[in-house]
């Protein structure tokens, strides 16, 4: 590489990092304005994006968070999470309290699996969950963790199952689960095979706890959200009862479906994630039938 690509690219990167950074500056002063205007809601919702990891939450949080009526807490923000767990009741409320939107996205990936028992801590809840084709997330987890999550899956499998985090990975895993996933990678494990396992692991916890039947989650699905971004977050927005408008999805892309070749996994895993992906897919159709 040159020097004059090495100083492109980092004078680009500096560029790109101004141009956030301006944007950001920009939609703040817009909420302002807004709020001072419309003053401070007498109601306010507390809202979780979840889901599995790498299926499309931070594109849905920085969405979320153009809207005029949305402030939003990533899972990094320390006044509300430790170590990527979301804080208590207490703390949350504050934070609520604190803002002057309708509606503060809180986004505790890692606390997925407990959905059900946040939306009953808090009052004025809902959640959003986001699911992706597993192939997709897959690929964008081994390119981003390497074999990290076969490893992890490996010690599952043995009576461990420490990640390192916490060990939210192994709360609230079953041993019907752990059975199911035990029997189907007895043949073969790759990295892809154990990221697609995964997958499978944080989904069908959506279902075990009856979220698919709870009238405050909304089910989302990547690709549509991506493919028709407009009627997908007018319909999070409606959900969430904030104002949606159409350049909130400006930089809403959607390159990366199916953007590297899926490599072979075992057949049982290919099989237990299909059906878990038809199962998602029948809900989501459910609820946008609905016209939620």
């Amino acid at each position: 590489m040159t020097k004059d690509v090495q100083q492109g690219s980092v004078w680009q990167r500096v560029l790109v990092k101004l141009d956030r950074q301006w944007t950001a500056y920009l939609l703040e002063r817009r909420k302002t304005r807004h709020r001072r205007k419309s003053g401070v809601p007498a109601r306010k919702t507390t809202a979780f994006v979840v889901g599995c990891q790498r299926s499309g939450t931070n594109m849905a949080l920085r969405t979320l968070g153009r809207s005029l009526d949305v402030d939003v807490l990533e899972e990094v923000d320390e006044r509300a999470f430790d170590d990527r767990r979301i804080r208590d009741k207490a703390v949350l409320a504050s934070l609520v309290e604190a803002s002057t939107a309708k509606c503060v996205v809180f986004k505790p990936v890692c606390d997925s699996h407990r959905v059900a028992e946040l939306l009953a801590e808090h009052a004025l809840s809902k959640s959003v969950w986001m699911y992706r084709r597993y192939q997709d997330v897959a690929n964008s987890a081994v390119e981003r963790w390497g074999d990290k999550t076969r490893r992890w899956l490996e010690d599952l499998l043995q009576g461990g199952g420490d990640w390192g985090v916490r060990q939210w990975n192994k709360e609230k895993v079953t041993a019907e689960c752990v059975a199911e996933v035990r029997q189907a990678c007895a043949e073969s494990l790759t990295d892809h095979g154990a990221a697609a396992l995964f997958w499978y692991m944080r989904n069908r916890t959506f279902f075990e706890q009856g979220l698919d039947h709870h009238p405050d989650v909304l089910l989302v699905n990547y690709e549509a959200a991506v493919a028709q971004a407009e009627r997908e977050f007018a319909r999070v927005c409606a959900f969430l009862e904030v104002g949606f408008y159409p350049g909130m999805v400006e930089r809403v892309f959607r390159s990366s479906v199916g953007k590297r070749e899926f490599p072979a996994i075992a057949k049982p895993i290919a099989e237990l994630c299909d059906a878990m992906k038809s199962r998602l897919d029948a809900v989501y159709q459910q609820q946008v039938g609905l016209g939620r």
